[in-house]
């Protein structure tokens, strides 16, 4: 249920679809249907931007009779705006707030997450709202998440609020504690802003949740009327009319599951894979994951559409191991410099802040705009001598920050790439050695 899971008639579908339509008979639902068809059994729901009252009223209905829900929503989903391009200009934004707000959650559709512990690069640079999370933000006790290891999530929003009576919340991914929510507007254009004005809010984030239990209707009053954005107020004997026909689910027989996620253009071909060159030529697309994205994906809707008592048998995972002690140091590295670049930073935009301060006054006296005392010239030189020597201390931090950072990474690798061997060595040493004075005390 989207607004496209192709990209067109002469482009490739997103490689997610083509794995999905190689496991289960997939229909799409379009985002204008007022009910979902009775033989779908999980419904994927992306970026449902715009979603109207009567489409969540279908996916509440299907839930209360038994359908299971894996929606994507997103602050700011760069890649539906630009067409492929995840760092150009704003995204688009999406919800579903009425459902969200009958399970006692809340999705904040205009702020994402940056966090400097999962800090991610782009061409533009250190990027705080791309995460490159590890396996130390997923939750290795619920099985959807149990063997993934690392995701790349762009731009993504967080869950809030406390699940509703009859529901459990389980926060599946999560960010560090070194994160804060900033404007979507901003976070594509401004990462060297963010990591300036960076400031941990000591909150572990939930970016992904599961609900489980018995979920009642965010429709109390039965279906809204499709439509009216205001209507009119009935009459009495018509709410008594709608009451009696009124044949909606009020709560669901059951239990029922529901996975939230905060962001959709994880899942794009962009973020998820990588294209190869086909050796065999042909014609024939080929290409290859480049993080967990795809597996976590994939396993939540094995996990939906199978059994519930067969659910912890399987699930799905990548090959990769990041080198989760190097990102650690280097977000301590950073943290360790970023107050001091921020005090330089601060005090040389007092100088310049002064020194256009100082030109300008004198440039306001009738007659005198060219011409600057000995006292101003002096001030001046002294001002932008401060300046030259305050972009010269900012240099040498950022590289003693990027020596660190690198020294920190080579050394880990280093003990990771020699370890197995020395060890070997050493093994073998002591066996030789061993051997030899068996056979002298012989």
């Amino acid at each position: 249920m989207m607004a496209r899971m192709g990209r067109g008639p002469q482009t490739n579908p997103w490689v997610f679809f083509a794995e999905l339509q190689r496991d289960f008979k997939v229909k799409q639902v379009e985002m204008t249907a007022d009910t979902i068809p009775d033989d779908v059994k999980v419904l994927v729901l992306i970026h449902p931007k715009g979603i109207t009252e009567g489409a969540q009223f279908a996916i509440d209905q299907f839930i209360l009779r038994g359908g299971k829900l894996l929606a994507f929503l997103d602050p700011n989903a760069a890649l539906d705006a630009q067409g492929g391009n995840p760092m150009g200009g704003g995204g688009s934004s999406s919800n579903i707030d009425k459902l969200l707000k009958a399970w006692g959650l809340d999705f904040d559709a205009t702020k994402v997450l940056a966090d400097t512990t999962y800090l991610g690069r782009t061409r533009q640079g250190r990027a705080p709202a791309v995460l490159a999370l590890t396996e130390m933000a997923l939750n290795k006790d619920d099985v959807i998440t149990a063997q993934a290891d690392n995701l790349l999530i762009a731009f993504a929003g967080a869950f809030s609020g406390s699940p509703a009576p009859g529901l459990t919340e389980t926060v599946l991914i999560k960010s560090s504690k070194d994160s804060q929510l900033v404007e979507a507007s901003s976070a594509q254009m401004a990462g060297e802003q963010i990591l300036k004005d960076f400031k941990p809010s000591g909150v572990e984030y939930a970016i992904a949740v599961r609900l489980t239990g018995k979920f009642k209707t965010a429709f109390p009053d039965g279906k809204p009327k499709a439509g009216e954005a205001n209507p009119a107020e009935p009459k009495p004997e018509e709410k008594k009319d709608e009451k009696k026909d009124d044949k909606s689910l009020k709560e669901s027989t059951g239990e029922g599951g529901v996975v939230l996620v905060g962001d959709t253009d994880f899942i794009q071909d962009q973020l998820a894979v990588q294209e190869m060159q086909n050796p065999f030529g042909g014609g024939q697309r080929m290409v290859v994951p480049t993080n967990g994205n795809l597996a976590f994906v994939q396993g939540a809707v094995e996990q939906l559409s199978g059994d519930d008592n067969l659910i912890s048998v399987r699930s799905r995972a990548s090959r990769e191991r990041p080198f989760t002690v190097v990102r650690k140091m280097q977000a301590d590295a950073e943290a360790n410099y970023r107050s001091k670049i921020k005090e330089l930073e601060t005090s040389l935009t007092d100088a310049q802040t002064k020194l256009n301060d100082l030109q300008r006054s004198k440039g306001e006296q009738a007659g005198q705009k060219f011409i600057l005392s000995a006292e101003q010239q002096a001030e001046i030189a002294n001002f932008r001598k401060k300046e030259g020597d305050v972009k010269q201390q900012l240099k040498l931090e950022r590289k003693k920050l990027r020596t660190d950072i690198d020294s920190l990474e080579n050394r880990v690798k280093w003990m990771n790439i020699a370890a197995m061997p020395i060890l070997v060595t050493i093994v073998g040493v002591g066996m030789a050695l061993s051997r030899r004075n068996r056979r002298a005390a012989r």
